[in-house]
């Protein structure tokens, strides 16, 4: 299964004012900076230790690829954490070959893709899902380390996740819906001497599988589609809330959507019917092409 995400970025100076991304610091090109970028982690591996103290690397598993008339840098990262036990065998008799211990990096390959757009202070940026592999956070302070390296520390890169339009219609369209919650805000306390802010309240409804649905999602669905203001969410006669959510399942995954904060979406997106493949893997070329798309339809 090969799961893409995809992220929208933007690069703010200290004053979070979005800059053009093509012209920032009044003369940089940002697709230069981000190839400076990769070259750099390729040569200088970035290390960290995670939340759960396991020791990580990540850097690229080849010299990056630019195409200044797509405005995209390609490749693939190479992401690695140690504290897995295991073992390597053949995969025809079964012999072992080698142990893997605490102190072994587990390393995966996984592809990227970078655009960035002329005139525009949005960019793109998609990488191979992997279980275990996060890069989101890791490349976002990896690329703002790089900056204050060079010498630019008055603008910051920030991503944000970037729903593809067309591939979650096909969970509004056909997939079921699961469950939906109804959010209100703060609650304070009855009793006015303590004045405690006991935090929100949430309704959760969980539908039967086997219950005809139709109608509430109908309902969901369109509030997802036409409800971008800042007021309370009215909900079929049963009031009015902050915020509602609703899980839909879809082809065996299930998704949250969010009718207020829509950039809350999980954009990981299982793309493997729409891939071609050698020798079990999905082409380079394969992968460029389907990454556009999704940019095309997240733009």
């Amino acid at each position: 299964m090969i799961n893409l995400s995809i992220y929208r970025f933007t690069l703010l100076n200290k004053a979070k004012e979005q800059q053009v991304l093509s012209f920032f610091n009044e003369e940089e090109d940002l697709l230069d900076t981000m190839n400076d970028f990769c070259s750099h982690i390729h040569k200088n591996t970035k290390s960290y230790t995670d939340v759960q103290g396991k020791y990580r690397t990540f850097s690229l598993a080849n010299n990056q690829i630019k195409d200044v008339e797509k405005r995209i840098i390609t490749g693939y990262f190479d992401s690695g954490y140690t504290g897995e036990y295991g073992q390597i065998k053949d995969g025809k008799t079964s012999n072992l070959k080698y142990d893997i211990l605490k102190g072994d990096l587990f390393s995966k390959d996984f592809f990227y893709l970078i655009h960035v757009p002329k005139n525009s202070k949005y960019g793109f940026f998609i990488f191979q899902k992997k279980e275990n592999h996060g890069v989101k956070m890791i490349f976002e302070n990896a690329f703002n380390s790089f900056m204050r390296l060079k010498g630019v520390s008055n603008y910051f890169l920030q991503l944000k996740q970037a729903p593809a339009r067309y591939l979650i219609n096909n969970f509004l369209k056909f997939g079921k819906l699961k469950e939906f919650r109804l959010i209100d805000g703060t609650i304070q306390s009855a009793i006015e001497t303590l004045n405690v802010n006991l935090g929100r309240e949430e309704r959760v409804i969980k539908l039967n599988s086997s219950t005809n649905n139709q109608s509430v999602k109908n309902v969901l669905v369109e509030l997802f589609d036409n409800f971008s203001s800042q007021d309370k969410i009215p909900f079929m006669n049963q009031g009015a809330y902050d915020e509602i959510t609703f899980v839909i399942g879809h082809n065996g995954v299930s998704k949250t959507f969010y009718i207020k904060d829509k950039e809350k979406i999980r954009t990981s997106f299982n793309v493997t019917s729409m891939l071609e493949f050698e020798d079990g893997e999905a082409t380079f070329e394969s992968l460029i092409r389907i990454s556009l798309e999704l940019i095309n339809s997240a733009a």
